[in-house]
């Protein structure tokens, strides 16, 4: 969420910033020294007079400029028109290549969140796999048991008939045949509760390892999309990288195309 909030903030100053319409341009000391000042920009036009930094054209009121002094002034005039459309050129590149850079790290803050959502994620599928293997164990024991209380379940119900066969037929031990028939009656009825209380727990197993198996379905598929939106995070990241360093690049170039316009100008000016 703090995250969410700094890329807004971020994204806002930067919007923010292009509206003014008004950059800030630092020339490089090579085109410094050749128009002997620092320009700025703004929407309505070039921010101040440009002056030659070493000459400055004076005329005493009441004498007539000659055909050189015009010449002169209209070369300077041509050569600050000049430097104000390349420095133009350099501050929009500059201003990109700041706007993109900013969306490049906010684009990389946004990839490690991803990652980190990513980790949590694997670690929660672990978690429930571990849970359904054990679950797993647990029902395997509980149906191993059953199995065992349904075997002495009819192992008691077999010696409790034998008993009554044996009261049956044999009237002379009436008396013993009927206490053991009891017995086996009673130890059948409690073989068959224990085989009835172990079925029940068998069911809970089985319900447990079902709700687990659900859990680690929808767990698995949140796995997936959250490493699918990894992966198009770190993209987006490289992309807006990829971006900011071309950006960076074509500073670099209209840079040097200005100091190498701008020398080949002031030659070609002098020559004439």
């Amino acid at each position: 969420m703090m995250f969410r909030f700094f890329v807004i903030t971020v994204l806002c100053v930067a919007l923010s910033s292009a509206g003014r319409q008004r950059v800030r341009i630092v020339v490089p000391e090579q085109q410094a020294q050749g128009s002997g000042h620092y320009e700025e920009i703004s929407s309505g036009g070039y921010g101040g007079e440009y002056q030659g930094g070493h000459e400055h054209l004076a005329v005493d009121e009441g004498k007539e400029e000659s055909g050189a002094e015009l010449t002169s002034l209209a070369h300077t005039s041509a050569v600050q028109a000049k430097n104000a459309v390349q420095s133009q050129h350099t501050a929009g590149s500059q201003a990109a290549f700041g706007i993109k850079s900013t969306l490049a790290s906010a684009a990389q803050g946004a990839a490690q969140t991803a990652q980190a959502a990513l980790v949590g994620k694997q670690a929660i599928v672990y978690s429930l796999k571990r849970q359904v293997s054990e679950a797993e164990k647990r029902l395997s024991g509980e149906i191993s048991q059953y199995h065992q209380a349904e075997q002495s379940a009819q192992i008691s119900q077999q010696s409790a008939q034998q008993a009554r066969s044996q009261a049956a037929t044999l009237s002379a031990a009436l008396a013993s045949a009927a206490s053991g028939g009891q017995l086996a009656e009673k130890a059948a009825a409690e073989a068959a509760n224990v085989a009835a209380s172990q079925q029940s727990m068998v069911a809970q197993a089985k319900q447990r390892l079902s709700t687990l198996i659900h859990q680690l379905q929808e767990a698995v598929h949140d796995l997936s999309e959250t490493e699918a939106a990894y992966y198009k995070a770190a993209e987006s990241a490289q992309q807006a990288q990829s971006n900011a360093a071309a950006a960076g690049a074509a500073v670099v170039a209209a840079s040097a195309k200005s100091q190498q316009s701008s020398g080949g100008s002031s030659g070609q000016y002098g020559h004439h």
